[in-house]
């Protein structure tokens, strides 16, 4: 399953397109308020059908189905099942996890039928181009991300031989943009470089756990582009800040369910500058693999439903070429990871 944090556009709130609230009274669920344009919501990617591609409201199409079956405060019993934001879903657990797939199923069976509610008209699945995508974990508590983990890429920054341990490294959430969002250059820095990256999303409390145990405590997967301001990182000694710059951690598309890639450590990843290739490498080629990045981690700090970690970038970052290749206005950053999809990034001077 792929889930998403998305919210209606504004434009779509029109006379022609009256909001989700009046849509489910002409169907009959008067009782359903409205869902405004602009409110963050929990979302899933329609897989297949004729409208493939397409979001569903997962929330709401709980609350239609519970409607259908005449439950006495369908909005009520939905919100105690399968919360509407990302945070809260994560921390529900398997619980909720299953709601969302029962609601998804729920769609994808009746969106073609004609004896089925017209869930177009309840505002329950929406064209793509109707919604903005958010990074699907928007407000993570933790980004945790691991230095040089790929030995090709550890070689170009310079290091000799390879990191006994996981060398980690905080990045503020407040860097968190989504897909298609601009990444904003700033003016105090003229070396901001990319580094495509296979991001994790923890999905249960995890402090102590073995290495064997660590898979079972992730709920999915998404992309990362662990954008960086080079002069700061490196010759000012600014690691923090040069990693943690506003817009510098795209996160996106969807956040992957684990079920649906048993193996993450048999991914294609590579990173894309204006439609030039920059890297191209396999998640088998980490140093340190996810289950012991997670072991490690949680050792000494806990994790939380809703942390992100960040496994690391391979070579070919921009500032080990030759002449070295630093983000310019008006470039497009795509990162496409296999079996998790791809996140574009524009890059704008923000002029501060």
């Amino acid at each position: 399953m792929q889930l998403v944090s998305f919210e209606r556009r504004e434009s779509d709130s029109s006379p022609e397109r009256p909001d989700a609230a009046h849509r489910s009274a002409s169907l009959g669920f008067e009782s359903l308020a409205a869902t405004r344009p602009g409110r963050r919501r929990l979302g899933a990617v329609l897989p297949a059908g004729s409208h493939a591609g397409s979001i569903v409201d997962l929330n709401r199409a709980l609350a239609i189905r519970l409607a259908e079956e005449d439950a006495g405060a369908p909005e009520a019993e939905a919100d105690s099942l399968l919360p509407s934001d990302m945070q809260a879903f994560l921390r529900r657990g398997p619980a909720a996890l299953a709601a969302a797939r029962a609601a998804l199923e729920f769609v994808a069976d009746a969106v073609d039928r004609y004896d089925a509610p017209d869930l177009l008209r309840a505002g329950v699945v929406e064209p793509r181009r109707r919604v903005h995508l958010s990074a699907p974990v928007p407000h993570p508590r933790k980004i945790v991300a691991v230095a040089r983990n790929y030995l090709a890429h550890a070689r170009e920054a310079g290091s000799a031989a390879p990191p006994s341990e996981p060398v980690l490294f905080l990045k503020a959430p407040s860097a968190v943009i989504g897909p298609d969002d601009e990444i904003l250059l700033p003016a105090a820095t003229a070396r901001v470089d990319f580094e495509g990256e296979l991001a994790v999303v923890i999905g249960s409390l995890a402090r102590g756990v073995s290495v064997q145990d660590a898979l079972a405590c992730v709920a999915g997967y998404t992309i990362a582009n662990d954008v960086s301001a080079r002069d700061f990182q490196g010759e000012r000694g600014q690691h923090f800040i040069g990693k943690s710059c506003d817009t510098f951690a795209p996160l996106g598309p969807a956040l992957v369910t684990a079920d649906e890639i048993p193996d993450p450590q048999d991914l294609g990843i590579r990173t894309l500058v204006s439609g030039e290739p920059m890297q191209s490498a396999r998640t088998k080629e980490m140093i340190f693999p996810i289950v012991e990045i997670i072991a490690f981690v949680s050792k000494l700090m806990t994790l939380e439903p809703g942390d992100v970690l960040l496994t690391g970038t391979p070579a070919g970052v921009g500032a080990a070429r030759k002449p070295p290749r630093w983000l310019r206005d008006g470039d497009v950053v795509e990162i496409e990871i296999e079996r998790v999809g791809r996140l574009r990034n524009y890059v704008r001077a923000s002029g501060m």
